[in-house]
């Protein structure tokens, strides 16, 4: 990678961790900045739109690196429920060793930027539709139809958003492996 595109790769990564941790809205650009080390100058170089334009690609990014983690676990898992379930491990431990201090970079995002931020509800919406698409391709896998697999994935992705927000409350991972357990028996349940 270029220096120069690692210095555009390295604010990315450090607006989905902050963004992650603190919000946008306690999120400066200053701040951004000292996080990735990259010079003041490739902020606006390759964010020319400024902080709304790195909320955007920083909820683009999340949500890529989101559907590649179910993407992966979808070939492996032997079907949808455990699918979720597996997610839902990994993310009580990502939480686990954060302290609790990293939340859903969509969701600590989105409630302070929509909708007054159109571009990052669309790629907000975007993401929640890519992992949508996944979740829903499992569960059709299983037998399930396409309304009710739509419905099933449209559910984990709020139990997963949602959880993540009661585990950073409670400082417990207990909200999260509840959600999996249920979502796990609907999906299954779905079965045909």
């Amino acid at each position: 990678m270029a220096a120069q595109g690692k210095h555009r790769e390295a604010i990315l990564a450090a607006a989905v961790r902050l963004f992650r941790q603190q919000g946008y809205a306690a999120t400066g650009l200053a701040e951004i900045l000292e996080v990735s080390g990259a010079p003041k100058g490739s902020l606006y170089h390759y964010f020319p739109g400024g902080k709304p334009e790195i909320g955007e690609k920083a909820i683009t990014r999340a949500g890529e690196t989101v559907a590649a983690t179910l993407t992966e676990l979808a070939a492996s898992a032997p079907n949808a429920g455990e699918l979720v379930s597996r997610y839902f491990e990994l993310l009580g431990g990502w939480l686990e060793q954060s302290g609790f201090r990293d939340g859903s970079p969509l969701t600590t995002t989105l409630l302070e930027t929509v909708p007054e931020h159109e571009p990052i509800r669309r790629a907000a919406l975007a993401a929640f539709e890519s992992w949508g698409a996944i979740l829903e391709a499992a569960a059709q896998r299983d037998g399930i139809s396409a309304e009710r697999s739509k419905a099933l994935a449209s559910m984990a992705i709020m139990l997963i958003e949602g959880g993540m927000i009661q585990c950073r409350v409670q400082r417990s991972v207990e909200p999260l492996k509840l959600a999996a357990a249920e979502a796990k028996r609907l999906f299954e349940a779905a079965q045909t």
